[in-house]
């Protein structure tokens, strides 16, 4: 059984919002963990947007019994950017959930309301404060609600966007083994690496690197040359080096920053509009760095 689901957490109240992808049917659950227990079960599956990084662990929380300060708590933990399994009460009662997040393997950074947005679709905030220090009263219950299933709605809808990628991820997980939920809940990196019967090696070579024999290095910009040559100084640690970046405006108000991750150029707060023979294309260079890679060994 697979659903859309979401959470909603406030001071003195958290709820959930499941909906059955099969027959359209929601469940509302809140302030209840009775109600809760009862309905997760090990044969359904969950899918959430950002659901490994927060709503699985308020969900967990729920689980082992926390009451809604400690919910809170939880919730407060995560937004502050902690990860969940470090949290004493998860440490001393871990449960397994079957959690698929539709957050892996998109673009890093990209909201739910992003995509929202980028679909022509209502971009719906919460007309209820987050910050509200007592329980919710009825109409604010309800307009909650109304706010949690919207999303869920949202997560539908991903589901069916990216229906084939994920029956690819199915069929990659079956012709070895890995159970369905399984493969769903890995990332395309862990499920290649299941799928290759790869192992983890460590690596200590990336300050060794060397530019390829075909690059012009006359065209690199002379600031940019100079903060990759850092690799080279021993005297700054990895930590410290693969942490900077750099901000080298390439064209009059154009800023590219260049990281050891890659590189991001954007022109701020760009706007355009299509219209009459004028169009907007959107071009991606797929697997650039795989491929860049493979080239050059």
């Amino acid at each position: 059984m697979y659903y859309a689901f979401d959470t909603e957490v406030f001071s003195h109240d958290w709820l959930f919002v499941f909906k059955d992808l099969a027959t359209g049917e929601y469940t509302r659950i809140h302030n209840n963990n009775y109600q809760l227990k009862q309905f997760v079960t090990e044969e359904k599956v969950f899918f959430g947007f950002n659901a490994k990084r927060y709503d699985q662990f308020i969900m967990r929380a729920i689980l082992t019994g926390a009451d809604n300060s400690r919910v809170k708590e939880m919730n407060d933990y995560l937004i502050a950017g902690n990860f969940g399994w470090d949290h004493w009460c998860l440490k001393e009662h871990p449960i397994y959930l079957n959690v698929v997040d539709l957050m892996d393997d998109m673009q890093l950074g990209l909201s739910l309301k992003a995509i929202e947005g980028h679909l022509g679709l209502a971009i719906r905030e919460s007309a209820v404060s987050f910050d509200i220090d007592r329980r919710l009263n009825k109409d604010e219950l309800e307009e909650a609600f109304q706010y949690c299933q919207y999303d869920v709605d949202m997560i539908e809808e991903l589901i069916k966007l990216r229906k084939d990628y994920l029956k690819t991820k199915l069929s990659i997980g079956r012709m070895v083994g890995i159970q369905d939920v399984k493969a769903l809940s890995m990332t395309n990196a862990k499920l290649t690496a299941a799928f290759l019967g790869a192992k983890q090696v460590p690596r200590y070579d990336e300050r060794q690197y060397t530019y390829p024999e075909n690059l012009n290095l006359n065209l690199i910009p002379r600031d940019v040359k100079a903060f990759y040559d850092q690799m080279k100084d021993e005297s700054i640690s990895s930590e410290d080096l693969f942490n900077r970046k750099i901000d080298v405006e390439l064209a009059p108000g154009v800023v590219a920053t260049y990281g050891f991750g890659g590189i991001h150029q954007a022109i701020p707060n760009y706007q355009e509009v299509a219209e009459g023979n004028r169009i907007i294309r959107n071009y991606d260079v797929a697997s650039l760095y795989p491929s860049l890679m493979v080239l050059y060994g």
